[in-house]
């Protein structure tokens, strides 16, 4: 195999090109993050921490025909990627096929590490977990699908918790149906959540600290919630910034990067962005990721054959309201296009809620079923 791609970043789309791609070219992964974790599973590792040992796997173990590349991508040229190491060593990386997959940058380091070790992560979660053990009020700022499972968790785990979400917006779970969003509304109501929408958190500024010291968080309408621990689940923005020096031009105000329908950067025929910095009319969600994957890992390798291949289009999923939604470990619910909202418990809990995703992530990434 005479010909060579490098990956940029770690996550859903990155890990699972590289195990795929590894057996039609020479294969480079790039991370700041040493392991791979199942986004999915966050929620729950933060009540169960000792699922960190499923839901982070190290590139190590499970990487075998890919060179894995343990730094961040600094700056990107369309032809070379300019690489700082862990170590604080520089490198420029070059090959014949370059594939952005570096995903979105959050506020709060619980939701995702922009750099670090399996290690790291493990005692983040554990550190979490005892953060959410000692705090009897709880404050979560975001209604989104992170913000409503870990309310779902921290309810089915904790019952005994005061547990506040505010959301800035007037409804939560924007993606999806009225109908799926108020039902979990309705079932964490019902376990004593509280929600305040429409109302922004002015104070404190967001920050990656999940320790339990108490405060008070100060709203836009000028009322205060007090609080012993408060975790951000506001959404992310693309982690493009070392475009920033030399293709700008290809960014919209959001931050995300121009891509013709088969996910390859405008302009640059021998370069693809996927996943979340995509810009593509469609909701950012991990479901939709498997498809660009598909997309993707199919180009590359027509691509790998000849210059002039014919390569598949993606289609976005704009406007659809599929999502499913965890309410802890028991069930959840689901808006199923074209069936609509799914309320029955068992249902969530066989597609989602018994493991968040681990084994399938594990099984098409190549892992051993168990850590």
């Amino acid at each position: 195999m005479s010909k060579s791609v490098v990956i940029y970043g770690g996550g859903v789309a990155g890990a699972v090109l590289a195990t795929q791609l590894a057996k039609h070219a020479n294969v480079q992964l790039v991370s700041p993050l040493d392991y791979f974790e199942v986004p999915m599973a966050m929620p729950r590792v933060a009540v169960q921490s000792d699922y960190a040992h499923q839901a982070v796997i190290p590139f190590h173990s499970f990487l075998k025909d890919v060179d894995f590349i343990h730094g961040k991508l600094e700056r990107f040229t369309g032809e070379t990627g300019h690489v700082v190491s862990a170590d604080g060593t520089e490198r420029t990386i070059e090959a014949d096929i370059s594939i952005l997959a570096t995903g979105s940058r959050y506020p709060s380091d619980l939701i995702r590490p922009i750099e670090g070790s399996t290690k790291d992560r493990h005692a983040a979660f554990k550190s979490t977990h005892g953060a959410i053990e000692a705090a009897h009020k709880i404050l979560l700022v975001g209604g989104g699908p992170v913000g409503i499972e870990l309310a779902g968790e921290i309810s089915e785990s904790f019952p005994g918790k005061s547990v506040t979400l505010v959301e800035s917006s007037s409804e939560v779970l924007k993606g999806t149906s009225r109908k799926t969003a108020n039902h979990a509304v309705k079932v964490l109501q019902q376990r004593g959540v509280k929600f305040i929408l429409g109302e922004r958190v002015l104070w404190p500024e967001p920050s990656s600290s999940q320790k339990a010291e108490a405060g008070q968080a100060k709203l836009s309408s000028g009322a205060v919630v007090e609080y012993d621990l408060i975790i951000w689940c506001i959404g992310g923005k693309p982690n493009t910034d070392y475009m920033q020096q030399d293709l700008a031009h290809l960014l919209d105000a959001r931050g995300y990067i121009a891509v013709e329908e088969t996910f390859q950067m405008k302009g640059k025929n021998n370069v693809f962005a996927l996943g979340d910095i995509a810009g593509i009319d469609e909701v950012k969600k991990a479901l939709y990721v498997r498809g660009h994957v598909k997309t993707v890992a199919h180009n590359v390798q027509q691509l790998l054959k000849s210059p002039q291949a014919r390569l598949k289009s993606y289609k976005p999923k704009t406007n659809d309201t599929m999502m499913l939604v965890t309410l802890g470990s028991g069930g959840g619910v689901a808006d199923i296009p074209p069936v609509g909202t799914v309320k029955a418990n068992w249902f969530a809990r066989m597609a989602k809620a018994k493991t968040m995703l681990v084994p399938m992530y594990r099984k098409a990434l190549g892992a051993s079923a168990k850590a």
